[in-house]
C-alpha cells in the first residue's frame, strides 16, 4: 500500500526516542506490504476508514482512503512535555 505521513506527525515524531522510531518503523514497513491494516500487529479499527496504531503507551491516527494509508497525529504522545 502507498502510505502518506503528515508534517504534523513528523513534527511530534523525532522528539521521540530512537527505540521507539525504529519501532514504529518496523510498523510502517509493515504496513507497505499487506493489503489491510488490521493484518499488523498494534493496529486497531475505531470506525469506517480510521483505524489507530498502539506502540508503547502512544496512540498514532491512521486513515485509510481506497487504496493509500495517510499517518496523520498522534492521538497521545508519551513523550510530549507540555512546559507551560
Amino acid at each position: 500500500m502507498e502510505i502518506e505521513v503528515k508534517e504534523l506527525f513528523y513534527d511530534s515524531f523525532r522528539f521521540c526516542p530512537k527505540a521507539f522510531q525504529l519501532a514504529f518503523r518496523k510498523i510502517y514497513q509493515q504496513l507497505k506490504v499487506v493489503d489491510n491494516p488490521l493484518e499488523v500487529k498494534g493496529i486497531v479499527f475505531i470506525s469506517k476508514g480510521y483505524y489507530k496504531i498502539h506502540l508503547w503507551n502512544s496512540r498514532i491516527a491512521l486513515h485509510l482512503q481506497s487504496e493509500k494509508i495517510v499517518i496523520g497525529q498522534f492521538l497521545y504522545n508519551e513523550f510530549y512535555k507540555n512546559n507551560d
